[in-house]
């Protein structure tokens, strides 16, 4: 599991009114295409102990928590209660029904752990040994057992259900989907969608679909963001915690009141900013006491793409860097890739000069025809951006001379020119490359993997969800993923 898995499922079995956070002090997670939720996250000796540090820490919270679940009633067995108390917790752990083995080996845990002491060691010792199990740790939603090797087999119900789930709210499934899943419901797309709907609007969702958005756009390393005061003295930590807020504030109220609108995000004439950012804007604050409030943007601004907070992070420590930005559009709004230059090419930027515009500077760096084949594609792109600086200040002038912000970038429709990011953002906000980009992230998200040839059909459905509302709700190509015949399947793996 992701950390945020494994702290939504922790939550989901204690009841407690404050969200336990286990994973704070576990070892980062890596990323793949932008991802932290892909399947091939490493267990490291290091992740190892922590999550064994964890388990143990989770049982002693656990064995208070829920010492009414295991505490037996006057004249009735301990063992009795005790196998009542592990197949309940296992099958909530586990996210399907317990085995009779399973139950045999956690009793026979109890019994030792807690010969000599007391009922509550024995507790805290099966919680200790579900919360280090593999059943616990891993995600296994891979059909029947007895399958065989490298066939196609449909998920059991409760794997269908725990799917689904995680792929809407990035925790275990909740009462009424298990109950779903108990009746056999779930064999039918539109049950599953009234589910992935009902789930799409509670706040985990919210919280899943914000992470992300956050991995999305690229923007989870901003609190190490960092700039050269002497050419951006407006920079500060202040400044940072500020457009990180109005980031955070846009992101949800699109998700909450916007329903997930991707046009919206990119295209929106409007943010949420404090009086800082305001002024940064060169706009007046709607709310000048410091807290946020929806702001109208100048019209060189549109949508997340303009923010400070991402201009800024697609930048460099002393300047913009088209480079950068046109890689971002590319990758994250286009889904195309960007082959790494040659071994034998410098990709060291060029240095800041008093005589030319960062355009120049770049345009003449990257004017090499070894390096033509992609920068004929990003530059221009990323030429676009030229209107902000690397903080995200909007500006016409650099270095006293004029700022050319043309650009052009290349749809499948054939190649759009514009001028400034506004126009670009508005561009991608009505292409259909964009259209077709957005449920391929999403894919990549929820299903924790590359995509494959066989999975076609499944972003096809995802695409055609997606796109049906005018308004580009991620929640729509969630839903159009869970209804495909293909998300309740599983090819198993070949033997080595």
């Amino acid at each position: 599991m992701t950390r945020a898995e494994y702290d939504n499922s922790v939550n989901a079995i204690f009841p407690t009114t404050v969200p336990l956070v286990m994973t704070y002090a576990f070892a980062p997670e890596d990323t793949i295409l932008g991802f932290s939720t892909h399947d091939r996250l490493q267990v490291t000796s290091l992740l190892a102990d922590q999550i064994d540090v964890a388990a143990n820490n989770l049982a002693e919270y656990g064995k208070v928590q829920l010492r009414a679940d295991w505490t037996c009633a006057a004249g009735v067995p301990e063992l009795e209660c005790a196998e009542k108390f592990i197949r309940g917790i296992a099958s909530h752990a586990y996210r399907r029904p317990v085995t009779d083995d399973e139950v045999a080996d956690l009793l026979a845990l109890w019994q030792e752990s807690s010969r000599g002491t007391d009922p509550g060691t024995g507790a805290r010792m099966v919680l200790q040994g579900i919360f280090s199990s593999a059943s616990f740790l891993y995600r296994t939603e891979l059909g029947a057992e007895g399958a065989g090797a490298n066939r196609v087999v449909r998920m059991t119900p409760h794997e269908v259900a725990t799917a689904l789930a995680f792929a809407i709210t990035a925790g275990p499934a909740d009462a009424e989907l298990l109950a779903a899943a108990e009746a056999g419901q779930l064999d039918s797309p539109d049950e599953r969608e009234k589910h992935a709907r009902r789930l799409l609007a509670t706040p985990a969702a919210q919280r899943h679909l914000y992470r992300f958005v956050e991995e999305w756009i690229g923007i989870t390393g901003q609190a190490n963001l960092t700039k050269n005061n002497q050419v951006f003295p407006v920079f500060s930590a202040l400044f940072k915690i500020s457009s990180q807020a109005e980031t955070k504030a846009f992101i949800n109220h699109i998700l909450k009141e916007r329903n997930g609108s991707v046009r919206e995000l990119l295209n929106a004439d409007y943010t949420y900013a404090d009086a800082r950012m305001a002024y940064f804007y060169g706009k007046e604050p709607s709310m000048p006491d410091g807290t946020l409030g929806r702001l109208s943007l100048p019209p060189e601004r549109a949508g997340i793409l303009t923010h400070a907070s991402v201009l800024a992070t697609y930048a460099l420590f002393d300047s913009s860097s088209p480079i950068r930005r046109g890689k971002f559009i590319m990758h994250r709004l286009l889904c195309r890739e960007v082959p790494p230059p040659p071994a034998t090419i410098s990709i060291i930027p060029p240095e800041p000069v008093l005589d030319r515009t960062t355009r120049e500077r770049f345009a003449a760096h990257t004017n090499n025809p070894t390096c033509a084949g992609c920068h004929r594609t990003l530059d221009p792109i990323g030429f676009g951006f030229e209107d902000f600086d690397g903080l995200g200040k909007h500006r016409t002038v650099e270095n006293g001379l004029a700022v050319d912000a043309s650009g052009a970038v290349e749809l499948s429709t054939g190649t759009v020119p514009f001028t400034g990011a506004a126009a670009l953002a508005r561009v991608l906000a009505t292409s259909d490359d964009v259209g077709d980009c957005v449920p391929l992230q999403l894919f990549r998200f929820a299903m924790g993997r590359d995509e494959t040839p066989v999975d076609e059909h499944m972003l096809a459905d995802m695409r055609s969800m997606f796109r049906a509302n005018p308004e580009w709700r991620m929640g729509d190509a969630l839903v159009g993923l869970v209804r495909s015949p293909y998300f309740v399947h599983r090819r198993t793996s070949s033997p080595e």
